[in-house]
This record gives C-alpha cells, structure tokens and sequence, in this order.
C-alpha cells in the first residue's frame, strides 16, 4: 500500500456542492424534518456528518456497524452486523446512509432487516453509486455521484482501514 498511486475522482468542492443539494432536497421531502438517518460505520460517517449540517430541518442520527469486506477489496456478501441501531423506528421516517453502493448485497440485506422493524418510510442515500459490480438491485433516493468502475478511497472510504481522512475521492491503483 506503500507504493499506491491515487488519481482524483471527485475533488473537494464539487463533493460539498452536491451534499448542499442533497441537503436541500431532503429538507424539502420531508417539511416537519424528525427524519432518522442511521449511518453505515464506518464509511459513511464523512458524508453523513457533511448531509446532516446541509439539512435545514431537525434530525436525529443513530448508527450501525456493518462489515462484508474485511480485509478485501470485495464484498464477501456475508452481513455481518457488528453494531445495531438502538433507537426504535416504528412508524418514523428513515433514511439510511452509505458511502457507496457497490454490488449492492450489504445494503439489500439491511434494509430488508430495517424494513421488518416497520417504519413509515424508509429510503437511501448515497455519496456514491456503483454500478459495474452490482449484483443485488438498489433503489437510491439521494445519491451524490455515479461512477461505472473504481476502487475509490478518500471521504470515508478506505483501503483496509488507510485513506478515509482525505477531503476529496480518489480511484486507488496498488499496482505500482
């Protein structure tokens, strides 16, 4: 990972002029606001915190800990909840956050999991949808970006726990 080369995929400003639209949209769907937005740790944590603050409206935040990667630069398709929400979401309105949508298996599979706790709604955001691995369908109702192929890092996203800390998304290459 030492030798790993980044090339910027989506810089700083255009990532923070497209959470104010999100933001907007949001407060916009839902006038009384009260939304809970349960956060994928630990990825989304970056896009979340930016979304709340873009958002005119109160909200309340829980997480849950999710892994299907570990180690790996691909999804084992295996849920592995390490961390639930606490709060209970009967008859509120949810939207759960990600990073990235990939194949699509993870966030399937928790959803289905949320949608069983019966909330009013239940809809998803993400700073990234993926679609050249995607294996399971997904229906994003805010999404920041579309991109084709990539393993991206930076924003949250990372590289075995490397590069989440940079401002801006970047396509990793170890290759070289």
């Amino acid at each position: 990972m030492d030798n790993a080369e980044l090339t910027p995929v989506f810089d700083e400003a255009a990532i923070q002029a497209r959470i104010m639209e999100l933001g907007h949209q949001i407060s916009g769907d839902y006038p009384d606001g009260n939304v809970i937005f349960i956060g994928i740790l630990k990825g989304a944590f970056v896009f979340l915190a930016d979304l709340v603050r873009a958002l005119s409206k109160p909200c309340q935040i829980e997480f849950v800990r999710i892994s299907s990667y570990g180690c790996s630069k691909t999804s084992s398709g295996c849920l592995n909840i390490l961390l639930d929400i606490a709060a209970p979401i009967e008859g509120r309105d949810v939207i759960l956050v990600d990073d990235i949508v990939d194949t699509g298996l993870t966030l399937n599979q928790y959803r289905e999991r949320l949608l069983e706790k019966n909330p009013r709604s239940l809809k998803i955001a993400a700073l990234i949808n993926k679609t050249g691995r995607r294996e399971k369908s997904v229906s994003l109702d805010y999404c920041g970006f579309d991109i084709d192929r990539g393993f991206l890092v930076g924003y949250g996203l990372d590289c075995d726990e490397k590069f989440r800390n940079l401002s801006a998304v970047y396509s990793l290459d170890a290759s070289h």
